[in-house]
């Protein structure tokens, strides 16, 4: 993709709880905005300042990385994206996605990945023109996450993706 395409995406990052993080993310040219793993509504919400969100997109069913979607959902109009095999646990989805789905977000096509680890229907997102993967508990900053659900093999064969 071109560099130009590549510039139009950008992120930012939301400490939340002690350890967590939300991302927002953001076309430059478009004003679109995606909210990645919202555990809390209220920093969300303060950060986009009456913005409208058009996704939010959830990586797995943990209460730290969704807790925040109903709220969001409500005051701002967003499409819930999450794990089909896990779509029961997930509050407001609205589209449940399996690997080699993709969606469409302001001309920017993000990929889904079957990354099974801490949970069984675990994904991640790969915004692949702009070189952002947002794999939720999958990957840490300073290593791979907790298997809670998933056998170890299955971890290894997700971080191997």
């Amino acid at each position: 993709m071109s560099s130009e395409k590549r510039s139009a995406l950008s992120v930012k990052v939301l400490p939340i709880l002690e350890d967590n993080y939300v991302f927002i993310v953001e076309d430059v040219k478009t004003g679109a905005l995606a909210v990645v793993d919202p555990s809390e509504a209220g920093p969300v919400l303060d950060a986009i300042d009456g913005r409208r969100v058009d996704l939010i997109l959830n990586t797995h069913h943990h209460w730290d990385h969704v807790s925040g979607n109903t709220e969001i959902k409500r005051k701002t109009g967003a499409r819930v994206i999450g794990p089909a095999a896990e779509a029961d646990d997930i509050p407001g989805i609205d589209r449940g996605v399996l690997e080699g789905d993709t969606i469409d977000f302001a001309g920017h096509v993000i990929q889904v990945i079957d990354v099974p680890s801490n949970t069984i229907g675990h994904i991640a997102f790969w915004f692949e023109d702009a070189g952002l993967l947002f794999s939720g508990d999958l990957i840490f900053h300073l290593g791979a996450g907790r298997v809670q659900e998933a056998m170890p093999s299955q971890m290894w064969t997700s971080l191997d993706k």
